[in-house]
C-alpha cells in the first residue's frame, strides 16, 4: 500500500495535537507562561486567519493549513493543561483529619492495605474545606484494614502528599504514572489513626461493571479452573491480572508473548472477527449491514463492561467501533484514517492516553499492520491455502513486531527472538480460548455442554502455557538489558518511516534520510559508552524495604552492601533495573559478611571502598560500647533496626556524614536531623531527598 499522506487528512491532524499535548505535559506545567504561549497561539492563528481572508489568492492557501495546525497544537496544549490542574492539588504540609471513601476493593501489599479512596473533605486549625480529589492510602496490615470493602468511608489522621519519585538514578516516573491515572496523592495511616464511619451502597457504572467481573471470576473458578489456568483465562477473558504469578509473567514475556496477557485491541479484534462471521448473512442489503454493525457495537461494549470497563479494553472498543461504522460506508474499515479519528477523539477526551503503553502498542501495532502487512503479504505469491494462511499470520506477527519493537524495548529493556514461533501458534490458539471462553461462560444452561467446553478450554490454556514455556528455554530466547532513550525511539520511527516510504513507496530521497539518522544514532550511544567507562560511584539507593549501598567499579564490577541477607536483587529490582540495564554489563555482587577484593575491603557492617569508608548501623549492636580511638568514617548510614540516639554513636565513630536510610520512620528520622544540627554533621536525608550518589 503506497504511502500518500494527503489521503490521510485525520493523520496529519493528529500530529499537532501530540506535539501540542507533549508540549505542555513536559515544558508548561500551569505555568503563568503557558497562558502567555497559549494566548501567542491563539494571536498567530487568528491572524493567520483574517491574512487567508484578505489575501483570498491561492499562493496563500498554506495559512489555512497553518491555522489549523496552531489550532490543534493549542487545542493539545490547552486540554493537557486543564487535566494537570484537575489532577494537582495544594495538600497541607501539616497532618491533618480527611474524610475519604473507598472507590475499590482494598488491595493486600506486603507489610500494608492499599485502599484506592476519593478524599471528600479535609479538616484542619483553619477549619473544614471540600477536596474531591483520588488519593491512595496505605494502611498498617492488621485485621481491621483486611475488612474493608469498597463503598466503605474513613476517617483518618495523616498527611497527604503529592505524587513523588524516590529519586533513584534513571527510575520509572512512577509520579508521572500516578498522575495520568488521575491520582492527586498518598498518605500512610497507622493502625488507631483511622476509623471506619460508615458505608455508602451506591455504586458508579464503572464499580458496578467490577462487580460484574468478580462474578464471572467466581463462575470461572466453579467450572473447576485453578492455579496458572485460571489465572492464565482471567488475563485473556477478563482483563484480571493480579494474582498471575510472577514465573508466568516472565515467562511471557521471554517468549515474546506477553502482549497476549493484556486484554486488549488483539482481544477485542478477535472479538469483533468473530461477530462478523456470526452475523454474516446480514451483509446483503444496507438496511440489515448497519443493523449488523449497531449489534455488533453494542455486544463489544457489553463485553467492555463485563471486564470491568478497563481502560485498554475502552479505548480498543472504541477504536473497533469506529471501525465497524466506517464499514457501513465501505469495504475497507481498516486505515490509517480510521486510526486516527479515534486516537484524535480518546486524547481529546483525555490527552494522559498518550503516554499509557497500552494505547501507544494498540496503536502502533495496528498501524504497522494497516501499512506494512499488505507489503510483506505480497512478496510471496502462492495459490496454496495452507501456506497462504501461515503466510499471512507471520507478516500480521512481523508487521506488529517491526512497528512496536521500539516501545517495547524502551519500556521493557528485552527483545524476544523467537517472536515468530511464538506468535504463530500463540495468536491462533488465544482466539481459540476466547471463542471457547466466551461460549462456556454463556452456554450455563446446557451443563454438560459447558463442561465440556470447560474441559477443552482448561486443555487449551495447558497447551498454550506449555507452549510458551517451550520456546522460553529455547537458546537464545531473549536479549535483556537493552537500553534506549526517547530521543532513541524518535530516531529510530523516523528510520522506520523513511525505510517504509523507500521500499512501499519508491521514494528514492528517503534513502538519502537513512544515513543521518543512522549516524546519530551511533554517535549518541558512543558517547553514552564512553560516558560509562567513567561511572566510578558510591550510591546509596532509596528503597525502604532495602537498605543497599551500590559500590561500582566498571560497568562489569559492583557490589551491593545491604542490610538484607536474602532477595536482594528481587527487592531492589523496581527501583534499580533501569539504571543497571543503561550502566552495567553484568549484575551486581551481594557483598558476603567478610570480603576482600581490588579496591573494596569489608568486615561486618563496615566497608572499604575507593578510599572512602561506609559503617552501616542496622540493630543496636554498637550500643552500650566504648572506643578510646574512634574510628574514622566518611559516610555512617543509619538504617530501620537501630533504635538509640546519634548522639551514643559519636564515642565510636568521627563521622563527616551521617546517611538517613528511607526504612527509618518520619518520626525517627527527624529525631537524628534534629542530632545532626544540635552535633554540627552534615547529613543527608535519602527519603526527603532521594538517592545519594558520590561520583568518584
Amino acid at each position: 500500500m503506497p504511502l500518500h499522506l494527503h489521503k490521510y487528512p485525520f493523520v496529519r491532524f493528529l500530529v499537532p495535537l501530540i506535539l501540542g499535548i507533549y508540549f505542555s505535559h513536559s515544558f508548561l506545567n500551569e505555568t503563568e507562561c503557558s497562558r502567555i504561549v497559549m494566548g501567542i497561539l491563539c494571536l498567530v492563528c487568528g491572524v493567520s486567519f483574517i491574512l487567508y481572508h484578505v489575501f483570498k489568492k491561492y499562493t496563500h492557501r498554506w495559512l489555512t493549513g497553518v491555522c489549523i495546525y496552531l489550532l490543534l497544537f493549542t487545542l493539545g496544549a490547552a486540554i493537557t493543561e486543564l487535566h494537570l490542574s484537575s489532577v494537582h492539588h495544594q495538600w497541607s504540609a501539616e497532618k491533618c483529619v480527611y474524610k475519604a471513601q473507598l472507590t475499590e476493593d482494598p488491595k493486600e501489599k506486603e507489610h500494608s492495605i492499599l485502599c484506592p479512596v476519593s478524599v471528600i473533605a479535609s479538616q484542619d486549625s483553619a477549619g473544614s474545606h471540600s477536596v474531591d480529589k483520588k488519593v491512595l492510602l496505605y494502611l498498617t496490615k492488621d485485621s481491621a484494614s483486611q475488612q474493608l470493602k469498597r463503598g466503605d468511608q474513613l476517617l483518618f489522621y495523616g498527611q497527604i502528599n503529592a505524587p513523588r519519585n524516590n529519586g533513584n538514578p534513571e527510575e520509572f516516573d512512577y509520579a508521572s504514572y500516578l498522575l495520568h491515572q488521575n491520582i492527586s496523592g498518598t498518605a500512610f495511616a497507622y493502625t488507631g489513626n483511622w476509623q471506619l464511619k460508615g458505608h455508602d451502597p451506591h455504586r458508579t457504572l464503572k464499580q458496578t461493571a467490577l462487580d460484574y467481573r468478580k462474578m464471572l471470576l467466581k463462575k470461572i473458578k466453579h467450572l473447576g479452573f485453578s492455579g496458572d489456568e485460571y489465572t492464565v483465562l482471567s488475563a485473556l477473558v477478563l482483563g484480571y491480572q493480579d494474582e498471575l504469578s510472577e514465573d508466568i509473567r516472565e515467562s511471557y514475556s521471554i517468549s515474546g508473548a506477553s502482549h497476549v496477557l493484556s486484554l486488549s485491541g488483539l482481544h477485542i479484534g478477535f472479538l469483533y472477527f468473530l461477530l462478523e462471521f456470526l452475523l454474516s448473512f446480514a451483509n446483503k442489503k444496507r438496511g440489515t449491514l448497519i443493523a449488523k454493525q449497531l449489534i455488533i457495537i453494542i455486544l463489544l461494549w457489553g463485553f467492555a463492561f463485563l471486564t470491568g470497563l478497563l481502560s485498554p479494553v475502552v479505548r480498543s472498543v472504541i477504536m473497533f467501533s469506529l471501525i465497524a461504522l466506517s464499514r457501513i460506508r465501505n469495504n475497507h474499515p481498516v486505515t490509517l484514517n480510521t486510526l486516527a479519528v479515534a486516537a484524535l477523539l480518546m486524547l481529546v477526551y483525555n490527552p494522559f492516553y498518550l503516554y499509557d503503553v497500552s494505547f501507544q502498542l494498540s496503536f502502533t501495532a495496528i498501524a504497522g499492520i494497516v501499512i506494512i502487512q499488505p507489503w510483506l503479504d505480497g512478496l510471496v505469491k502462492t495459490e496454496n491455502r495452507i501456506v497462504k494462511y501461515v503466510w499471512g499470520l507471520m507478516t500480521v506477527s512481523i508487521a506488529a513486531q517491526i512497528i512496536t519493537t521500539p516501545i517495547i524495548l524502551y519500556y521493557f529493556s528485552r527483545f524476544s527472538t523467537h517472536f515468530l514461533l511464538t506468535n504463530i501458534i500463540v495468536v491462533p490458539l488465544v482466539s481459540v480460548i476466547m471463542y471457547l471462553a466466551v461460549f462456556t461462560l454463556c452456554i450455563g444452561f446446557i451443563s454438560p455442554l459447558q463442561t465440556l467446553l470447560a474441559f477443552l478450554l482448561k486443555e487449551s490454556i495447558k497447551f498454550l502455557n506449555g507452549t510458551v514455556s517451550f520456546v522460553e528455554h529455547l537458546p537464545y530466547s531473549s536479549i535483556d538489558h537493552i537500553w534506549l532513550t526517547s530521543a532513541d525511539v524518535a530516531v529510530f520511527y523516523l528510520i522506520l518511516f523513511l525505510s517504509s516510504l523507500y521500499f512501499i513507496s519508491r521514494k528514492r530521497w528517503a534513502l538519502f534520510g537513512l544515513l543521518p539518522c543512522i549516524v546519530i544514532l551511533i554517535t549518541f550511544h558512543a558517547k553514552e559508552r564512553y560516558q560509562q567507562q567513567n561511572i566510578r560511584s558510591i550510591i546509596f539507593y532509596n528503597a525502604r524495604n532495602c537498605p543497599t549501598v551500590h559500590l561500582i567499579e566498571s560497568p562489569e564490577t559492583s557490589y551491593l552492601f545491604s542490610a538484607e541477607k536474602d532477595s536482594v536483587h528481587k527487592k531492589l529490582r523496581y527501583a534499580t533495573q533501569r539504571f543497571w540495564n543503561k550502566n552495567l554489563a553484568n549484575t551486581p555482587q551481594i557483598l558476603p559478611s567478610s570480603f576482600r577484593g581490588k579496591s573494596i575491603w569489608k568486615q561486618n557492617d563496615v566497608l572499604y571502598f575507593e578510599g572512602k569508608t561506609i559503617c552501616m548501623i542496622k540493630d543496636d549492636s554498637w550500643r552500650n560500647k566504648v572506643s578510646n580511638n574512634p574510628l574514622n568514617i566518611d559516610y555512617l548510614y543509619l538504617c530501620k533496626g537501630y533504635k538509640g540516639k546519634l548522639v551514643w554513636l559519636m564515642p565510636l565513630f568521627n563521622t563527616k556524614k551521617v546517611v538517613i536510610d528511607a526504612s527509618l520512620s518520619d518520626y525517627k528520622r527527624k529525631a537524628i536531623e534534629k542530632e545532626c544540627k544540635l552535633l554540627g554533621i552534615d547529613y543527608f536525608s535519602i527519603s526527603e531527598k532521594g538517592a545519594y550518589k558520590i561520583t568518584l
